[in-house]
């Protein structure tokens, strides 16, 4: 493309939105060397200032002790989609995500689960590039058909774990991250109760028709502090 084509506002705004949630998928990651060139060069394409002083406090305050204290495998805020869901297979659930990720090609760029909430909003800032592209080049059912997923899987996945997060983060995380995922919150929702089991097959993804799921949120920590950068 070159530098004089002017992009449709619908692309812009689709550009700047997957700029948004790729940071929000960058503040769950580990934070390593890597990480930080990633935040940093991020930094000139999110929309907003409150969005670049997130990732300005990211960028100052985030440690491998903290993400672990916070994250890890006996951290006080879980970021596992299987934590949230009461009596669900998890095969059931990593099939119903795999599933998802290999329709649109995408490849996560961390080692974390198919769950792991850094993976999930990551998954959504792509699904947001390849609407935005799809856009640019005018196949608007190529479009439709990204926006329709897209909007399933907030609903189905995200949306399962976003605002128990945002709970667990107002008790034991730092501003930048209880912030972040208030954000996320707002876009997605607040957590979908259903008693429908999970069991997905591709068939079903393709028509967009999961069932919503129950969600509870996991055992307080009445003895952990709450962690302050």
């Amino acid at each position: 493309m070159s530098a004089g084509v002017q992009l449709e506002p619908a692309a812009v705004r689709l550009l700047e939105e997957a700029a948004e949630w790729r940071l929000y998928g960058l503040l769950f990651e580990y934070p390593t060397e890597q990480w930080r060139v990633n935040v940093e060069s991020l930094l000139p394409n999110l929309p907003a200032a409150e969005l670049r002083g997130v990732a300005d406090a990211a960028l100052e305050h985030a440690t491998e002790g903290l993400h672990i204290a916070l994250f890890g495998p006996a951290g006080t805020v879980p970021v596992r989609e299987v934590t949230y869901r009461g009596g669900v297979q998890f095969g059931y659930l990593m099939a119903e995500l795999s599933a998802y990720y290999e329709a649109f090609g995408y490849e996560p760029g961390v080692a974390e689960a198919s769950d792991h909430l850094a993976v999930q909003l990551g998954f959504v800032a792509f699904l947001k590039l390849k609407q935005a592209y799809a856009e640019m080049e005018g196949d608007r059912e190529k479009a439709a058909l990204t926006e329709a997923a897209l909007t399933e899987f907030l609903r189905e996945h995200v949306a399962t774990q976003a605002e128990p997060v945002a709970q667990r983060m107002a008790e034991f995380g730092p501003d930048y991250l209880e912030k972040a995922i208030r954000q996320v919150v707002g876009y997605v929702g607040p957590c979908p109760r259903s008693g429908y089991p999970l069991a997905a097959t591709t068939t079903e993804l393709e028509d967009c028709d999961s069932e919503q799921m129950s969600c509870g949120t996991p055992g307080s920590n009445d003895t952990l502090v709450r962690l302050e950068p």
